[in-house]
């Protein structure tokens, strides 16, 4: 951060706080990694220019977030640009976003390019600002037009189809970019310099806004992508829906001891000796997944440490068919019949695609295997009618749950 000159200022700042001070209560709750919010507590309101002042006067540190403006200094600027920020009507916003990058953005936002995977994209459409985006790139395309069957966008916005393709996330099309004249790019971030680069080259604000996995928390995309689009209100609706909603099934998985959990093996990656370590659906759900301490995304092992950790539930990530592996491989692999797993005819198709850190696909998947894994404790809970709440919530959409129910394999409750 750039170093701090504290300005004294006096008389005009204590008239300017005191017209302030006596305005009705002002705030502007959600995100609070924003400059402006001196204090850096949860809510950006008059607290903070009463901070600034006190820090003004050197009764207070100076912190990052007091130099609202950003300009490397705090001073009366700072009060101005708080007071604006809490009413509303800054010209710019200065802000951490999800990859830890501070960003300084135009207020209002009118004009979005999303690149890379499709957080850029399925958040400003689950915030209600699907009509800004201008261009997006050819993986959000791809799993639009490729995947319709379990990515929703094609019902909640399908004229996103249409719009200009600008690139993979490692070959983003500068020019294009460029040339459809976005106040801000949306991006994922997940390759450390490259949100830097595409700022540098294209001379615009690049927002990383990364969805997190079920066991973090799940509104910081949120909060950053609502505070930029000022979709503050809409952002915050979801992720309290969200955690309702998670809610419903930890409230009772949660008092799962670990010896009624079931042991998980997922196949993934085409190949049954491929697994995962992934486990934030699992935790959710009340399972244990026996892979959870091997390294990286898709290690390989040999049958011979499937049979050694005997999982009770076999899982097949990808269930939209034709199926690389099939429940039938699994079931007929004459090396595990002694797995139990396959001794119970307990193997299932789970849905996987790039957007299940989306909260909405994730909750899904996360009520579908609860009732797998504990049907008698989720005897009454109806997974396809909760899901198609869930995608109605977020998207805007009706019946999407049991679209993708007859387009995949996974197991349907009767």
């Amino acid at each position: 951060m750039k170093t701090k000159t504290l300005v004294l200022i006096g008389i005009a700042v204590c008239a300017m706080l005191v017209t302030f001070l006596t305005s009705p209560a002002l705030g502007s709750a959600g995100y609070s990694k924003i400059y402006g919010n001196a204090n850096e507590d949860d809510v950006l309101d008059m607290r903070d220019v009463t901070y600034i002042k006190l820090a003004i006067f050197g009764k207070k540190p100076a912190t990052d977030f007091a130099d609202a403006n950003y300009d490397g200094k705090i001073s009366m600027l700072d009060i101005g640009q708080t007071k604006l920020i809490i009413l509303g009507k800054e010209k710019k916003l200065t802000l951490i976003d999800t990859a830890d990058r501070t960003v300084t953005v135009p207020r209002p936002i009118e004009r979005i390019v999303a690149t890379g995977l499709p957080d850029g994209v399925i958040i400003p459409v689950q915030l209600g600002a699907a009509d800004k985006i201008v261009g997006m790139s050819y993986e959000a395309h791809k799993y639009t037009k490729t995947y319709p069957s379990y990515y929703p966008l094609p019902d909640a916005a399908p004229e996103l189809k249409d719009i200009p393709n600008v690139g993979s996330y490692k070959d983003t099309n500068m020019e294009v970019i460029v040339s459809l004249k976005p106040n801000v790019i949306f991006t994922r971030g997940y390759i450390a310099d490259l949100p830097d680069k595409m700022q540098e080259n294209t001379g615009i604000p690049v927002v990383c806004i990364c969805t997190s996995p079920l066991d973090a928390d799940i509104g910081v995309a949120y909060r950053v992508a609502g505070k930029v689009l000022g979709k503050e209100e809409r952002a915050e609706e979801l992720i309290s829906y969200a955690n309702e909603k998670i809610s419903e099934v930890t409230e009772v998985t949660s008092e799962i001891p670990g010896s009624e959990r079931p042991k998980v093996y997922y196949v993934f990656g085409g190949s049954i000796t491929r697994t995962t370590s992934s486990t934030d659906r699992l935790d959710m759900a009340g399972g244990i997944n026996v892979a959870k301490d091997l390294p990286g995304f898709g290690p390989t092992i040999s049958k011979d440490q499937i049979i050694l950790w005997n999982p009770d539930i076999i899982l097949i990530i990808g269930a939209i068919p034709p199926h690389s592996v099939s429940i039938e491989d699994v079931l007929s692999d004459p090396d595990l019949q002694t797995v139990d797993a396959v001794k119970n005819h307990r193997v299932y198709y789970m849905l996987f695609s790039p957007m299940t850190l989306d909260p909405a696909i994730s909750i899904s998947v996360g009520y579908y295997l609860a009732k797998l894994f504990h049907p008698d404790k989720f005897e009454d809970f109806d997974v396809e009618k909760e899901s198609n709440e869930i995608f109605e919530r977020f998207y805007g959409v009706t019946g999407f749950y049991t679209k993708m129910l007859d387009w995949s394999d996974l197991y349907r409750w009767e």
